[in-house]
């Protein structure tokens, strides 16, 4: 299970939190630097998603039928052009989040196409509120 930055960041301060008082000041520079580093070398921020109430369209079973054959035909050819192209590795990439498979393939259409959806939602909701 994957962690938001702000799950994170609680979790962290908890630990610290279980730190002696004389610990407690090398426990925060600790967390700091852990949350400064795993941010750099993960480029954490682009993983980070705001939270709602529903399943977030972000995972794949969540698109449309022609986006996942689309994200399905692209899987396979890379899986294969690496040689790990099983029915095993496809079905795993297929039921995870879109993030999970920037590595394996290029993402960023996807991911605008549902941050947009993702913002027309809210505005209707806000539109709805009034």
């Amino acid at each position: 299970m994957a962690m938001t930055r702000r799950e994170l960041i609680q979790f962290m301060d908890e630990l610290v939190e279980l730190a002696s008082e004389e610990n407690k000041e090398r426990a925060i520079y600790i967390k700091e630097k852990f949350i400064s580093n795993f941010r750099t070398i993960r480029e954490y921020e682009k993983e980070v998603q705001t939270e709602i109430t529903e399943l977030p369209p972000y995972y794949i079973a969540a698109m449309t039928e022609s986006v996942q054959e689309e994200i399905k035909a692209k899987v396979i050819a890379a899986l294969t052009e690496c040689g790990e192209c099983t029915p095993e590795n496809v079905e795993r990439a297929m039921s995870s989040k879109i993030y999970d498979l920037d590595d394996l393939i290029d993402i960023k259409e996807y991911v605008r196409c549902m941050e947009e959806e993702q913002r027309k939602k809210a505005e209707q909701k806000r539109g709805n509120g009034r």
